[in-house]
């Protein structure tokens, strides 16, 4: 209904008066970034319905505490990555919905809550799913992913840096008994030394997609990663 509806106030300005009007309704930055916005949401809402999810576990706000710099801005930090996904949406004709999971919330996650790119829940990915759906992307998992499996919901850790605990996400899925894999990167890519392997959210994020859309392009799906951080 939202896209409908721009469109209709579109052709009404150049219908009703003058083809100024309509001129300056698509230079008009504030105008565009709307319909842009509703576009972007009601992708997101058609994948809600049809159950298309991506998770971000959220459970890892605690290994941050020995850093000052980084304890009280955990989620903040969440945020930022979690709108990075959403800056290549318009490639994407069916992209994924975001849950968060395992939310703890406070007065830094104002935008999580409220936003509807995604949605928050204190519940773990078990409570809400079977383990037969879930797939956890671990850096560390032997399991290397060949293709993407569109019947699976695949897990994010949301960590933004090297942890305290080596292999965090990986034992965290053993432990859950949820099945783990890691990407191909070695494969497909060298990393220049001063490059880490980790990628980041919305670098993940945007590779799944990409597959999804892609037929299983690694070679398409890869370009999401900066080339700053390959050997040339």
């Amino acid at each position: 209904m939202m896209i409908f509806r721009h469109c209709y106030r579109i052709w009404w300005w150049w219908s009703s008066s003058s083809s100024l009007h309509y001129f300056h309704f698509l230079r008009c930055p504030q105008h565009l970034f709307n319909l842009q916005r509703q576009l972007r949401q009601t992708k997101l809402l058609v994948a809600a319905r049809l159950n298309d999810y991506v998770i971000i576990d959220c459970s890892f706000a605690n290994e941050y505490n020995n850093d000052i710099s980084f304890e009280n801005n955990y989620y903040e930090r969440l945020q930022l990555k979690i709108h990075s996904c959403f800056t290549l949406l318009h490639r994407y004709h069916s992209p994924s919905f975001l849950i968060l999971c395992n939310f703890s919330s406070n007065d830094n996650d104002k935008w999580l809550q409220n936003s509807p790119y995604c949605q928050t829940t204190s519940l773990s990915y078990l409570d809400l799913f079977s383990r037969e759906q879930l797939v956890y992307l671990s850096p560390d998992s032997p399991n290397i992913m060949s293709e993407y499996e569109h019947n699976v919901i695949y897990i994010l850790g949301g960590i933004f840096q090297k942890t305290k605990h080596e292999q965090i996400t990986l034992e965290k899925a053993k432990h859950e008994q949820i099945r783990h894999q890691s990407l191909p990167l070695q494969k497909y890519l060298r990393f220049s030394e001063s490059a880490s392997t980790i990628l980041s959210l919305n670098q993940v994020y945007n590779i799944l997609m990409t597959l999804k859309h892609n037929n299983n392009n690694w070679f398409e799906a890869l370009k999401c990663i900066p080339e700053r951080c390959l050997l040339r």
